[in-house]
């Protein structure tokens, strides 16, 4: 069985590889993800989260690179600093610097609380992000 720093470790493996099915494995059916320089509620629920994460997709995203500098657990609470660079067909490669806060029940994720820059992200998506998310959410 695995400890809650290599849950983590492998949930960010998945999601990185572009694998969402399977990094909704490492959730709970209730769990909250709540990136909150977004002025959003959290996303409740494996489905919901799942779909949110589809918007990368949606957004052109072809491939991503990550790098864990540093992960923290203990007391059912993993914290990860990490740098993520999103990679999309027109060669733009935006680069963010992430720090999170998971929190676990009964060996599965429960909550995930991302926090970044919106302003650092946003200033180097390529237009090709912006058009694609319009398309995946009807606009």
């Amino acid at each position: 069985m695995l400890n809650e720093v290599e849950v983590v470790e492998a949930f960010f493996e998945a999601i990185y590889r572009l694998d969402f099915d399977a990094a909704v494995e490492f959730l709970t059916e209730d769990a909250s993800y709540h990136d909150l320089p977004l002025p959003t509620d959290p996303t409740v629920g494996k489905d919901a989260i799942r779909r949110k994460l589809d918007f990368m997709i949606a957004g052109g995203v072809t491939s991503m690179d990550y790098e864990i500098r540093h992960i923290l657990g203990g007391d059912d609470t993993v914290l990860v600093e990490r740098t993520e660079t999103w990679h999309f067909p027109s060669g733009a490669a935006p680069t963010l610097r992430v720090m999170c806060a998971i929190e676990f029940d009964d060996d599965k994720i429960a909550a995930w609380r991302e926090y970044w820059n919106g302003e650092e992200l946003m200033s180097q998506m390529p237009p090709e992000f912006f058009e694609g998310v319009e398309r995946a959410s009807g606009g």
